[in-house]
């Protein structure tokens, strides 16, 4: 039984990251209540789960206030623009569906290739926020680059995002389980689950850069 109880015990570690991650989801919901602060929040959640899987695991809240303190500015005004077009877009689609004729359906093809875009921005502007010192300009670019160049893994991140907020709004069953879910440890869990593939993605980048230098 003493050995149950030891640090280097699977079972207490799983525990262990699962009540920091608890911990962590807290303070990323906590601070999006602002919408306006969902940027910077974002940033600070990928700044901790990133140093998690390199096993750097500084206080959670102190680790968390300082990220999203450092990246405030920046990361709000990459949010605020984001923002306003997920929401002209979504609009857009909206109308697109329940509005106009059925014979103007093919007009969402390219309102979804503008949505998969943005989205594959967000994915990976905050996180190199999180990580990297560069302008806002250099950032985007970066962002489209990486989307680009790691097209399967833009993919997933992408399908499996549309895929729950389709689930929640065909059924409200699904909602509340996944709404439970995000309430207590989800949106960590899976900033954590996508730093997985992030944290190498950007490995082989600096690898990339060192031995072109």
């Amino acid at each position: 039984m003493r050995q149950f109880f030891q640090p280097d015990n699977p079972v207490m570690r799983f525990l262990s990251k699962l009540c920091d991650l608890m911990l962590l989801n807290f303070l990323f919901l906590l601070s999006c209540i602002p919408i306006f602060t969902m940027g910077a929040s974002i940033s600070a959640l990928y700044y901790m789960v990133l140093k998690m899987h390199r096993d750097e695991e500084p206080s959670i809240v102190k680790g968390y206030c300082k990220a999203f303190k450092d990246n405030f500015r920046q990361a709000t005004l990459l949010w605020l623009p984001l923002l306003f077009a997920f929401v002209f877009f979504g609009a857009d689609l909206y109308i697109i569906y329940n509005i106009i004729p059925a014979s103007y359906l093919w007009l969402q093809v390219p309102v979804w290739i503008i949505i998969f875009i943005l989205l594959s921005i967000l994915i990976y502007a905050f996180p190199l926020l999180s990580t990297f010192a560069c302008s806002t300009k250099q950032l985007l670019k970066n962002a489209v680059l990486l989307s680009i160049g790691n097209m399967p893994t833009t993919i997933f991140f992408v399908a499996t995002q549309i895929a729950i907020a389709y689930l929640c709004m065909v059924s409200g069953e699904l909602m509340v389980v996944f709404g439970s879910l995000a309430l207590f440890f989800g949106c960590a869990a899976m900033a954590y689950f996508y730093a997985l593939f992030l944290g190498r993605i950007f490995a082989k980048c600096m690898n990339e850069d060192m031995a072109a230098g």
